[in-house]
């Protein structure tokens, strides 16, 4: 057969590639740019072979020797989820993997703490990829996305902190919550009060003692007390916590405290 009789041949089925020895790269070409994973069955592709076979199937890259990081970092750009073929892969190529998708992080083995944090600051939910990460990882994660927390089993209290500083719907996210936890959350926010469960047990009058230990700290955040008064859930006779917020600012306040409730009253 001639080489043109044999590329006909090859373009009706590639796979004849395996049959054929010492194929010419027109042959090549024609199997490859047909499916790209034949590359595996051809010894010493040219150039020209490879790049057609890469353009047909990036995964093909797991059956080129030595491959160059330009050659890699321009296959990442195109489909980060090449980054699961590559072995071996340089910290440019890695990086440049997570700018696409945090997900990356999935075909990284033993990735180091900075590269999991730019993982879960690119996308909270990679999370679910990287085995056992640190509390300051799994900070960084709830900080972009409270949401994290489905992927964290035992999630700390400044975890839960940071979670729901990030969005008070987080509380709908912790499946354990006990009373000394609802506590130490009511101190970083009042608007967890609209998700606590009534059965859990906390009390108006330990609401009100945490707030007045937060209220009469000179220190006291500005975000902490704006949330406070403007809190739908706590003030009036008909909230679900009956107490007299701006009073009980009034009463022990600190000076900070005091100014930043009759801004945030004027306001609200």
């Amino acid at each position: 057969m001639t080489e043109e009789q044999y590329i006909r041949a090859l373009k009706n089925n590639p796979h004849g590639i395996r049959n054929i020895p010492n194929p010419t790269e027109g042959m090549q070409l024609a199997c490859v740019e047909q499916n790209g994973m034949l590359l595996q069955y051809i010894k010493h592709p040219s150039k020209q072979v490879i790049e057609a076979a890469l353009a047909q199937t990036p995964r093909a890259i797991q059956f080129v020797e030595n491959p160059s990081d330009e050659l890699l970092i321009a296959l990442v750009k195109q489909d980060w989820a090449v980054l699961e073929y590559i072995q071996n892969p340089s910290d440019e190529v890695v990086r440049i993997a997570l700018d696409q998708s945090g997900w990356a992080i999935r075909y990284i083995q033993n990735p180091s703490e900075k590269l999991q944090l730019i993982a879960v600051q690119k996308q909270y939910d990679a999370l679910q990829y990287i085995v056992n990460p640190s509390e300051i990882v799994q900070l960084a994660a709830v900080k972009s996305n409270y949401l994290a927390l489905r992927f964290i089993s035992q999630p700390t209290v400044d975890i839960l902190k940071a979670a729901v500083l990030q969005n008070p719907q987080a509380m709908r996210q912790i499946t354990n919550l006990d009373l000394d936890t609802a506590i130490e959350l009511l101190k970083v926010s009042s608007l967890i009060l609209g998700y606590v469960p009534k059965n859990l047990g906390l009390t108006l009058e330990t609401v009100r003692q945490t707030v007045t230990e937060m209220i009469a700290n000179p220190a006291v955040e500005d975000r902490y007390v704006r949330e406070l008064v403007s809190n739908a859930a706590i003030g009036g006779r008909q909230s679900t916590w009956p107490i007299d917020i701006l009073s009980l600012i009034d009463s022990y306040g600190s000076v900070q405290a005091k100014k930043i409730a009759i801004d945030q009253y004027l306001l609200y």
